[in-house]
């Protein structure tokens, strides 16, 4: 039976290899999805070419590896002491980086994009706003450099192998003060229950508190025109949305949608703390992704380090039972196949 087995399965290798088709892995024997290896660290890329790999860094970071493409949504890597450490650090991270896409000028997004871009090389496309902060760094080379308003035109679509992705104007989140000191209180609250940070790591939360300046009017504007989300289409048909501030949702994301009834993947903020749900169901209504992956949900200082996904699974199950919502632990492999819509989400 055993040697049965085996002229079986050579015979059909013989008959994909005379017919010019390749077989691939299923996802779960897929390398690039049983490591917990970040592809820009030397991490294995899918051997698929179908197949799209994403991985969860911290806040609004995430990569997506696809083909030969490794392209970072946001672009800090070294994280404040109260979120949970990733275990990867920006010197790793400079293997492999074909892009950049920066969602607005808050140190938490973009801090280590510089860097990043002058180990690799990779396109860093933002607003004037942070990028005028990345220019200012001096390490990265103008040909590197793209600046966008999401406002639409040929200069704001970028063409990568396998897909484009087009800036789109968005809005960053909106919290009324009332509600922001009461959360602050509550988190001031929690972190005496922690026992509070040490010295050393007061010291470098404060170097990166401090690493990326706005002017007043530069804060101001950053709300309206200096945050930007980003529109993947795949060559095959495939779309992805990518956000990382919690809206409200903008007429140019809305023009976006023109034409289109839902997306295939859709990075949504999930922010706020108890106002969460109705901002994200905002975007999830626009878009109805098939799959979403929430952006910004552990990035509350000391409570909700991971806001709970629950509530707002219930909600997106009782109006779009067919979406599908995924929090991935951080470097946790996320493979898509985006011809089959295959799903696989690693540990």
């Amino acid at each position: 039976m055993r040697v049965f087995s085996l002229v079986l399965a050579v015979l059909l290798a013989i008959a994909a290899g005379a017919s010019g088709q390749t077989t691939y892995p299923s996802l779960d024997q897929e390398p690039a999805c049983q490591s917990l290896m970040p592809a820009a660290a030397g991490g294995p890329v899918p051997r698929n070419p179908d197949v799209a790999v994403i991985r969860f860094l911290g806040v609004s970071n995430y990569e997506l590896a696809y083909r030969d493409n490794v392209i970072l949504l946001d672009a800090a890597l070294d994280k404040l002491s109260w979120w949970a450490p990733n275990k990867i650090t920006t010197e790793e991270m400079t293997k492999k980086v074909t892009a950049i896409l920066l969602g607005h000028a808050h140190g938490e997004h973009l801090w280590d994009a510089p860097y990043l871009s002058e180990k690799t090389g990779a396109l860093v496309v933002g607003d004037p706003i942070a990028m005028r902060w990345v220019r200012g760094t001096g390490r990265v080379a103008d040909k590197n450099m793209a600046v966008v308003k999401g406002l639409g035109g040929e200069k704001e679509i970028f063409k990568f192998n396998g897909f484009l992705v087009q800036a789109v104007q968005g809005h960053h989140n909106v919290v009324p003060d009332e509600y922001m000191r009461k959360d602050r209180a509550a988190a001031e609250a929690v972190g005496a229950l922690r026992g509070g940070l040490t010295p050393e790591q007061q010291a470098h939360d404060r170097r990166l508190g401090g690493m990326v300046p706005l002017g007043a009017g530069e804060r101001d504007t950053l709300i309206t025109e200096g945050t930007i989300a980003y529109f993947f289409t795949f060559d095959n048909g495939f779309t992805v949305f990518y956000t990382d501030s919690a809206g409200p949702t903008t007429e140019a994301e809305k023009q976006i949608m023109q034409g289109r009834t839902s997306i295939d993947l859709g990075f949504i903020p999930y922010y706020g703390g108890e106002l969460a749900i109705p901002i994200t169901m905002e975007y999830i209504r626009l878009f109805k992704p098939a799959l979403m992956l929430p952006t910004h949900h552990d990035g509350h200082r000391n409570r909700m380090l991971d806001m709970p996904m629950g509530p707002l699974n219930l909600a997106i199950r009782d109006e779009f039972p067919k979406s599908k919502a995924v929090a991935p632990l951080l470097r946790a492999p996320v493979c898509v196949n985006t011809v089959t819509k295959e799903l696989y989400v690693g540990n």
